[in-house]
């Protein structure tokens, strides 16, 4: 199933916040220093390198200032890289990035998150908190840069759609075309209609016809694969349904494959009834020069109502005057077939 775009990242990271014990709080046994050659000694936490180490942790975790709180913890991960007190010098840095976070102050957060990848390169939790900043401030860029190294570590359709929605909102239409096709090649959205429409769309604003079609029919069979669809669900489907028919339709129109165009304005109005499907109909039967067929349809559209009932009646009225010597006598008799007679459009050879 899809995920909306405006999922928070770390529900999707599975990032929690940051439980943080102090060293003060934990003294049970006495800490372990690694030598340069590897070898673990103890370390008495009456040392001077111990007491060094953690007043200068400590000032740094109690700053209240987030960027200055940043810089002193990444001195210390610097200066201190086997210090014992290292894991919590680490969950401190966390915190601040949460706090940035929770307090929305997103340029802080970038610039803490920039610092903190640069101490833990390809930490997961780092990426989430750095493209959550990027995309608040607009910085698609380095989000699309940072998203990538995510999609290296978890390659899943949900990534692949975060990172096609990013190009989406760079306005590069080719890549985010590219990535949605991605994610719709993982099985979690094998079902995913709403997407293969969305797809079926873009295509057809770039007049690019065979692939509107291709995911117009993709979009339908990701439909069929839908089993035990809710209320909710199932109205959507049969929204898509007419959709993909009627879009699948007007390209044919466009295309002037008339025949092609009046089937698939067949099927959508099997799935659902709408007044443009009646009256596209009976414009490509008109254009087929299959007059009476066109007034029949024509008559339909304005007994179905809606939007195109007006222009249906002008059409209809406009072909029976220049047929019947500019009167509408009679004309009552089209209308009476419309409505008894079944709705269907015999096929016709050589009808394009």
């Amino acid at each position: 199933m899809k995920r909306n775009a405006t999922t928070p990242i770390f529900a999707v990271l599975g990032l929690a916040a940051v439980l943080f014990v102090g060293p003060a709080a934990s003294r049970a046994g006495t800490p372990v220093r690694q030598t340069d050659d590897g070898t673990q000694v103890e370390e008495p936490e009456s040392s001077p390198e111990y007491i060094e180490q953690y007043e200068a942790w400590e000032r740094a975790d109690k700053e209240p200032d987030l960027p200055k709180r940043g810089a002193m913890l990444s001195d210390f991960i610097n200066k201190y890289p086997k210090s014992t007190l290292m894991p919590y010098a680490d969950a401190s840095f966390k915190r601040t990035l949460m706090e940035c976070n929770n307090g929305q102050k997103y340029q802080e957060l970038e610039t803490l998150s920039e610092q903190w990848l640069k101490l833990h390169p390809g930490d997961l939790d780092g990426l989430g908190f750095a493209v959550k900043a990027e995309r608040e401030l607009g910085h698609n860029e380095k989000a699309i840069q940072n998203l990538g190294e995510i999609y290296k570590i978890r390659k899943t359709g949900d990534w692949a759609i975060e990172i096609a929605q990013t190009y989406k909102r760079a306005n590069d239409k080719t890549k985010y075309l590219e990535w949605m096709q991605t994610a719709l090649g993982f099985p979690e959205y094998a079902t995913d209609f709403r997407t293969r429409l969305e797809l079926m769309q873009a295509y057809v604003e770039d007049k690019n016809f065979p692939k509107a079609i291709e995911y117009a029919e993709a979009a339908l069979a990701a439909a069929d694969r839908v089993k035990d669809p809710g209320a909710e669900t199932a109205a959507a489907i049969q929204k898509v349904r007419r959709g993909c028919y009627d879009g699948i339709g007007k390209i044919h129109m466009e295309q002037d494959n008339f025949a092609a165009a009046i089937k698939s304005f067949q099927q959508a109005l099997q799935v659902a009834k709408y007044s443009e499907g009646y009256y596209l109909i009976a414009v490509c039967l008109h254009k087929q020069n299959r007059v009476d067929d066109a007034m029949l349809w024509y008559a339909r559209t304005e007994q179905q109502g809606g939007e195109f009932a007006a222009k249906a009646k002008d059409r209809l009225e406009e072909i029976y005057r220049a047929l019947h010597n500019n009167t509408l006598i009679g004309s009552e008799k089209i209308y009476r077939r419309a409505k008894e007679s079944p709705e269907i459009v015999e096929a016709r050879p050589n009808a394009k």
